[in-house]
């Protein structure tokens, strides 16, 4: 791990809480001249710690009603068969999260569509037919608690 102070962790705090602040005001906002502070948060990306920055979308507002969490086990677990069940829903745009479990099932996928009629299209279409699945289970999502993707630094 590379070396950072506090001064880069309140960096990295103020541009998590809000993506958009410009070099200057994230300056400001932790006690940093502009020309030390751009420096820093260059070297951060350089050092990967900052990987980019992204916008989030209000899925509803743009008429994707629905999340559904798909479990599914495969029926092998070669290196052959995982990444031919990643090379797939790396291509289905509608699963925005996907995560390789130890457990009773090998996958969670989190999956946005309009409405049920669109997720059960997206099921017979494509999520039934990718490689190696076993079995699948899908639960609707009622209320998002909590959603972020900060970091507890």
């Amino acid at each position: 791990m590379h070396s950072f102070d506090e001064t880069d962790l309140r960096i990295l705090r103020a541009m998590q809480n809000d993506g958009t602040l410009s070099v200057s005001q994230i300056a400001e906002s932790i006690g940093l001249s502009q020309s030390p502070c751009s420096r820093r948060i260059i070297r951060l990306q350089q050092l990967g710690f900052i990987r980019g920055k992204s916008v989030d979308l209000d899925r509803r507002k743009l008429g994707f009603n629905a999340v559904v969490v798909a479990r599914v086990k495969l029926d092998k677990h070669d290196k052959d068969a995982l990444d031919a069940f990643k090379r797939e829903i790396r291509e289905i745009p509608e699963i925005q999260y996907a995560v390789l479990l130890m457990g009773a099932f090998d996958y969670d996928l989190h999956i946005v569509v309009r409405d049920i009629d669109h997720y059960q299209t997206l099921l017979h279409q494509r999520l039934v037919s990718l490689p190696g699945v076993k079995e699948m289970e899908s639960s609707v999502v009622l209320d998002v608690v909590k959603k972020t993707n900060a970091l507890p630094i």
